[in-house]
């Protein structure tokens, strides 16, 4: 098994959107310590939007240049040291701005179609540009912030033109839908990977694009009642390493308490507790590829902790990934 451990690379980006150094800094430093001591590399999807902003700013507020040094240096470290970096977009940052104490962020367009056909082309060059510049290598996978990856006719002309033929934004049977921002991958196939053309649900034998889906499971209820319980009663183990606040998803949390539903493979929080049981299903399926999401602002001391056991125990298993190392032949 391939098995690929991914993170998207982020600020949180509700009112409180919480500070550099605790949701990206100090628990990717956690993820670099365990990368190190089993010799594994993790694939980060880079906000690059929030790059460019702090570059903007730093000339009008210098409190922010030691924000831009820390966050690009990381990504240089991470890249040097083989891990893989590549794209991850949060339009967004388009119509958000620093106002001299805090970012003032604007979700209105929060998906990348929310923009014109010259707009997204744009964005598209301008945020990949950052990452080449900053590592001097091959960008060429996708991750949509959100998952917002739909309808992806409206994006494809500018991922052919930037070289970008490989996504890992669809988890099979996701779905989500409110004011801001929506996906839906129900009809997604059920496969490890294939290939697509106009839209990433939809498979196309000889399609120009890549999926590299993000593993999916089937969570209860009682799960999500009780990962809402340990954070109460032990919340040094299970709080998230980040300070800020997730934006927010009218109606989620309540589909969560109260209904089946399917989510992706992930190393935040308590999902970590999940991550051997997903390998397990994928196994049976005769899966190749096991893909699992996370972000450093929201991982625990706990599944910092599972992390570690996953890739203590799977390392001479199973082998631990990264894009660029599979797929280096579709660059």
């Amino acid at each position: 098994m391939n098995i690929f451990i991914t993170f998207d690379y982020e600020i949180y980006f509700g009112e409180n959107h919480g500070t550099v150094e605790k949701c990206i800094i100090s628990p990717t430093a956690e993820l670099i310590r365990i990368s190190e001591k089993y010799d594994v590399r993790f694939c980060f999807f880079v906000d690059c939007g929030f790059i460019l902003k702090l570059d903007e700013f730093r000339k009008i507020y210098p409190q922010l240049e030691s924000d831009y040094k820390a966050i690009t240096q990381q990504v240089e470290y991470l890249s040097k040291t083989g891990h893989d970096i590549q794209l991850h977009i949060h339009p967004h940052w388009e119509d958000s701005y620093y106002n001299g104490e805090k970012w003032v962020i604007d979700v209105k367009r929060y998906k990348l179609s929310d923009f014109n056909d010259s707009e997204i082309a744009a964005i598209v060059f301008r945020y990949k540009k950052v990452l080449t510049d900053i590592t001097n290598k091959s960008v060429f996978v996708f991750r949509a912030g959100g998952w917002c990856l739909q309808p992806f006719s409206k994006l494809k002309n500018a991922f052919v033109e930037n070289g970008i033929n490989l996504d890992s934004s669809v988890f099979r049977n996701g779905f989500y839908s409110s004011e801001q921002y929506s996906y839906d991958f129900r009809n997604a196939p059920d496969k490890a990977i294939y290939k697509f053309e106009n839209e990433p649900e939809v498979e196309i034998k000889n399609g120009f694009f890549t999926e590299l889906p993000i593993s999916s499971i089937k969570n209860s209820p009682l799960f999500f009642w009780k990962l809402f319980l340990l954070g109460r009663k032990n919340p040094y183990l299970h709080k998230p390493l980040g300070d800020g606040r997730a934006m927010a998803a009218p109606g989620y949390r309540k589909k969560l308490l109260t209904r089946v539903t399917n989510n992706p493979v992930s190393v935040d929080g308590y999902n970590a507790s999940l991550l051997e049981k997903a390998l397990c299903r994928l196994m049976k399926k005769k899966f190749e590829h096991m893909v699992v999401i996370g972000h450093p602002k929201a991982l625990s001391r706990y599944s910092i902790q599972m992390l570690e056991q996953f890739v203590s125990e799977n390392n001479r298993k199973h082998l631990f990934t990264t894009y660029s190392n599979s797929f280096s032949n579709k660059k």
